[in-house]
């Protein structure tokens, strides 16, 4: 059983289309309207399950206006605009619409979009309205594509759920979840069972390449295009051509960077630096970060389009303190993982010292646990652990917010990491580890912060 979709669209010809897309796909168009006021006419007849609100539409009304008057009555509203404008976007933003289509769009675009709503609308209401269901996981095993991957409590197999969902699929997908969670893993999942299996997974930490670098480092560029350009490069979207680029972090991808991302995304075709030629693309995006996204537009770091555009289907990862099931089976393989690298028998680890690896909220999630587990191999020369050297009380991060570069006193967190640590940024020991989060972030936030080597080694 398929949707009741109303448009509201001043434009024929993309009115018709897109009916003719949604009655292809199954879906049924109750209505259709050039602006406000005949829209209100159809609503007053008709209760659509969702719409589809083109912002600039006939007369002084526009969709914004009609935003409120679809949420007083609980109706889910996609926006389809083709005007990206700043102040426009941001107005759109406060009416909290269930997603924002960019013209010019694909079918796929437009019946992902609308599954996605749906899945929402119904995750916040608990309203259903067709066979949009959350994924079930009561009971079940994880598939064995997930192998890899550690764990099997119901919050870690719901997203597995929807991994499996989507991978078939050429749908950008966007992994959130704090630092240390696994999303790179997620990734390689998706990779691994999507039918670019057989070509590259490219993987690009947004945060660890320097603002002026990162346009050649992701498009590439011709020889000559800059001072220091000898030779041509093949950026990381062309090298991911048939398969998949993992754009990580990109919440620390710079606003300019952002422009011309959101232009690859639309046209799926790019231009090297200095090129004069066009190089289509068919590659799969997907993103990641363990920033607020959408706070971070309306903070205006972050493109409103492009998150849009990132935003098709969200995989939220939980932290490891929600997954206390997951503890011992990630703890084992730690153990397994550190004797073979050291030609070891693996150690156990006794319940009262594994209680305690439970109570403890582990603020940088599996990166911490696995760092701790490594730490204490070396410190027992048993074959039993018998306790951990955990943080009591405070542990420079607050759990509530676990990326403690987002506080006020971040440089002051960074100086006292790398006093502790004697100036040193990664490795064991390192201000990165004492930070539990990645290297290449800590050295982004430190140039941003202007906090140089000499400063903090002398």
């Amino acid at each position: 059983m398929g949707l009741k979709v109303f448009i509201v669209e001043d434009q024929f010809i993309e009115a018709n289309d897109l009916k003719l897309i949604l009655e292809s796909a199954g879906h049924s168009v109750c209505g259709i309207a050039k602006s406000v006021d005949a829209a209100l006419d159809l609503l007053a007849t008709v209760r659509p399950d969702i719409v589809l609100l083109d912002i600039f539409l006939k007369g002084p009304k526009t969709g914004i206006d009609l935003a409120p008057v679809l949420s007083r009555a609980k109706i889910p509203f996609i926006y389809i605009s083709a005007n990206s404008d700043p102040a426009t976007l941001d107005a759109a933003k406060t009416t909290k619409p269930d997603g924002f289509l960019v013209k010019p769009f694909k079918k796929q675009d437009i019946l992902v979009a609308l599954d996605i709503a749906i899945y929402r609308y119904q995750s916040a209401t608990g309203q259903a309205l067709l066979h949009v269901q959350p994924p079930e996981t009561a009971g079940q095993r994880k598939p064995k594509e997930f192998n890899e991957i550690i764990g099997s409590s119901d919050k870690l197999l719901q997203a597995l759920e929807l991994v499996s969902q989507v991978a078939p699929l050429d749908t950008t997908v966007l992994i959130l979840g704090e630092t240390g969670v696994g999303k790179e893993g997620i990734a390689k999942a998706i990779h691994q069972i999507s039918r670019r299996k057989h070509k590259p997974l490219i993987k690009v930490n947004c945060a660890a390449i320097p603002p002026g670098l990162i346009e050649s480092e992701l498009f590439g560029h011709e020889k000559g295009a800059f001072s220091g350009a000898s030779d041509r490069r093949i950026g990381k979207f062309e090298q991911a051509q048939g398969g998949s680029i993992f754009l990580d972090e990109i919440g620390e991808m710079p606003l300019e960077t952002q422009t011309k991302l959101l232009r690859v995304i639309q046209e799926k075709e790019l231009e090297r630096i200095g090129g004069r030629s066009t190089i289509k693309l068919d590659i799969r995006i997907i993103a990641a970060t363990n920033r607020n996204l959408y706070k971070e537009v309306g903070a205006g770091k972050f493109r409103i389009d492009l998150y849009y555009r990132i935003n098709v289907f969200a995989i939220t990862l939980p932290p490891l303190r929600e997954r206390v099931d997951d503890i011992q089976e990630l703890a084992d393989y730690f153990l397994k993982k550190h004797a073979r690298l050291s030609q070891n028998l693996p150690k156990k680890i006794e319940p009262g010292a594994l209680a305690k690896l439970q109570k403890y909220p582990w603020p940088g999630n599996i990166r911490e646990l696995e760092n701790v587990i490594e730490r204490q191999i070396i410190l027992t020369p048993s074959n039993a652990i018998s306790c951990f050297d955990l943080p009591e009380g405070p542990t420079g991060l607050d759990v509530n917010f676990p990326d403690p570069m987002k506080t006020d006193n971040q440089k002051h967190l960074i100086l006292s990491a790398l006093a502790k640590s004697n100036g040193k940024v990664s490795g064991k020991g390192g201000a990165a580890e004492i930070l539990n989060m990645p290297a290449p972030t800590l050295v982004s936030k430190m140039k941003k912060l202007g906090i140089s080597w000499r400063f903090v080694s002398g």
